[in-house]
C-alpha cells in the first residue's frame, strides 16, 4: 500500500515538472526533477525489497535451526 502511494506521489510530481518542462525557457531543470523522481522511486522499490528479502532469509535460516536443535534435543 505504501508503494503504491509513493507511486501516486511520483507520477504527480513528474507530471508536473514534464508539463512544466514544456513552456519553459530552461527545461533541462524540470526534465531532471521528472526523472529524478522516478529514480527515487524505484531506488525506493528496490531497497525495500531487498530489506524484505534478508528478512524473510534470516526467518528460514531461523526456522532450520530451531528444527535442527529440536532433532539433537532428544
Amino acid at each position: 500500500m505504501k508503494t503504491f502511494v509513493y507511486l501516486v506521489f511520483t507520477c504527480f510530481i513528474s507530471t508536473g515538472a514534464f508539463m512544466g518542462a514544456l513552456y519553459s525557457k530552461t527545461p533541462l531543470l524540470l526534465y531532471a526533477v521528472g526523472f529524478g523522481i522516478w529514480v527515487l522511486f524505484l531506488w525506493g522499490v528496490f531497497r525495500r525489497m531487498k530489506k524484505h528479502d534478508e528478512r524473510r532469509d534470516m526467518e528460514r535460516q531461523f526456522s532450520e535451526f530451531m528444527r535442527t536443535n529440536r532433532q539433537h534435543r532428544f
